[in-house]
């Protein structure tokens, strides 16, 4: 490769395309500014572990 070819070579690891969710994914879906994400974002700041540690109780199956 010429040292003429790679000054002409573009990043790939860019990406500047925004891709709006389907009406049916947002459906239900809580988002900022609603007063229950809000009660998690401050429930996460005033206790990181406890708070992920009880969403792990609630939500994964642990085996």
């Amino acid at each position: 490769m010429s040292s003429s070819a790679s000054k002409n070579i573009e990043s790939v690891l860019v990406e500047n395309r925004v891709f709006p969710p389907d009406a049916r994914a947002t459906q239900g879906a809580r988002i900022s500014g609603m007063p229950a994400y809000e009660a998690l974002c401050q429930e996460a700041e005033q206790d990181f572990e406890g708070f992920w540690s009880r969403l792990a109780k609630d939500n994964l199956a642990w085996t």
